[in-house]
């Protein structure tokens, strides 16, 4: 059975919070070709990260292929941890596995990461993936991700 919450129960992020991680995440060519957006962060280590479904995001023109929800979960899981950091921090995967629960489909994919470990040298998170239908106000939990990533700093101008 998939697991349906209303919109609202999802976390709630600042988007205020850490706009220099928001726009290296956002300037970076692969979030930019998937089209995804950056909502917030919380300093505990919450990221809201969020893609509107298109075409070319599916294998079938409606379901989500899995390597598009799995780099969706990738940057809401590193970036929850970066948002542990202060600003002109942020984080490099190194690794991270993705299990699919339900085929994702709809309007868009929202993924919201959590940060569960940061140390100096490396950082752990969990991400839930979901979709929302149209018109909706529930979503539907799709996918559930680990990462792990190590800090480093953003370079100075």
């Amino acid at each position: 059975m998939v697991q349906v919450v209303h919109l609202s129960d999802l976390a709630k992020v600042e988007e205020s919070r850490r706009v220099d991680l928001k726009a290296v995440i956002e300037s970076m060519p692969a979030a930019r070709h998937l089209g995804i957006k950056v909502i917030g962060f919380l300093e505990s280590g919450v990221s809201r990260v969020e893609l509107v479904i298109e075409p070319h995001h599916t294998f079938d023109g409606k379901v989500v292929q899995a390597g598009v929800v799995g780099a969706l979960a990738d940057y809401a899981g590193v970036s929850a941890a970066a948002a542990t950091l202060g600003e002109g921090w942020m984080a490099s995967t190194t690794g991270f596995e993705v299990h699919n629960l339900a085929p994702a489909f709809g309007e868009r994919l929202i993924a919201v990461g959590h940060a569960l470990l940061v140390k100096a040298s490396h950082a752990v998170s969990r991400v839930d993936v979901y979709a929302q239908r149209e018109g909706q106000l529930e979503v539907s939990l799709v996918g559930y991700a680990t990462t792990s990533c190590r800090p480093v700093q953003l370079p100075t101008k």
